[in-house]
């Protein structure tokens, strides 16, 4: 028998491959297909929460520093008195109680009113950051926060409160005991507040003007001191009295009583029984009409016998228009 010659890779073109095989192939190609597939659906969304937590948290950092609250400081006025800041606004100012029979002297006050004591200054430090910081320390100021007044001290008894050089308050020291409460605020020529020292009165002022709770100081305006007006009110005063102004004085009747006028806002007067025809000073119109109304029959060796302090601005004004102490003076 003749042995048949084939190709030698006749036998493997006509190998198929076992249908167990080509199952597993065809299965293996569709795990990859639907792999591929999960991992598309899932990187997707992964990629748009991990975007939104990273808008999230740069939303919450910028809120947190949109209210976190500025670091403060402290600005010792004296010894007993300190004034605490967040940035330029005061938001507290504490003071120190020297009245007797107290054993928590150091005071934490906000416009004018107390808010906690105690005998350590480190715990009103500590009331003060911990309130500020939870927003119930005072109340919030919406919009640009303005700079402090500048106290300006005309004496020791009279402060001035400037904000660009404009008066927006007084502060003076009134002598009359009111539960010791010496210092005042003055707006307007009106009291606003009292207090113990003028420091509580500054701080005071300080907040109410940053809060924009102070009332508005009005401008100043320059008395009108025209000649037409002095003698309008000069004239005014001498009919009150049944007097008449004539260009050279006041006369009643036919008597020449003296003169009364108003120099670079300066009001004087003349009698015109004074010696040397000297001038004196007097607050206004009222006041030197009235002057020329007084008794010209005057004991004056009474009047020079009289105390000093017991002598009315009348009496003095006759006094120095008195012939011995115009020689005195003249000497």
């Amino acid at each position: 028998m003749s042995a048949l010659w084939l190709p030698h890779n006749f036998a493997r073109k006509n190998q198929r491959r076992p249908p167990t095989l080509r199952k597993f192939a065809i299965a293996l190609s569709y795990s990859e297909i639907n792999i591929m597939t999960y991992i598309a659906n899932r990187q997707q969304p992964l990629s748009v929460q991990t975007l939104a937590q990273a808008e999230l948290q740069q939303y919450i950092t910028e809120q947190a520093e949109a209210v976190a609250p500025e670091e403060l400081t402290t600005v010792e006025i004296n010894s007993h008195h300190f004034e605490v800041y967040a940035g330029k606004q005061l938001i507290a100012y504490i003071t120190y109680d020297n009245t007797d029979f107290v054993t928590q002297r150091w005071v934490v006050m906000v416009n004018g009113e107390e808010k906690f004591r105690h005998f350590a200054i480190s715990k009103c430090h500590r009331f003060i950051d911990w309130h500020h910081k939870d927003g119930t320390l005072n109340p919030t100021v919406s919009g640009e926060i303005p700079e402090v007044p500048t106290i300006s001290e005309i004496c020791f008894y009279d402060h001035e409160a400037l904000v660009d050089g404009e008066l927006v308050a007084s502060i003076s020291f009134d002598s009359e005991n009111h539960e010791d409460l010496y210092w005042r605020v003055l707006v307007n020529n009106i009291e606003i507040f009292r207090d113990t020292t003028s420091a509580k009165c500054h701080s005071y002022v300080k907040q109410q003007y940053q809060q924009g709770t102070l009332p508005v100081q009005q401008l100043f305006v320059e008395p009108c001191t025209t000649g037409n007006e002095i003698m309008a009110q000069i004239a005014d005063e001498c009919e009150k009295h049944g007097l008449e102004l004539l260009d050279d004085g006041v006369y009643r009747g036919d008597v020449r009583l003296g003169e009364v006028g108003c120099t670079d806002g300066n009001w004087w007067v003349i009698r015109a029984s004074s010696v040397g025809q000297q001038k004196a000073t007097c607050e206004s119109a009222i006041a030197g009409v009235r002057v020329l109304l007084q008794v010209e029959v005057v004991d004056w060796d009474e009047l020079l016998d009289k105390p000093f302090d017991q002598l009315s601005a009348d009496e003095w004004l006759l006094v120095m228009e008195s012939e011995p102490v115009s020689e005195l003076v003249a000497a």
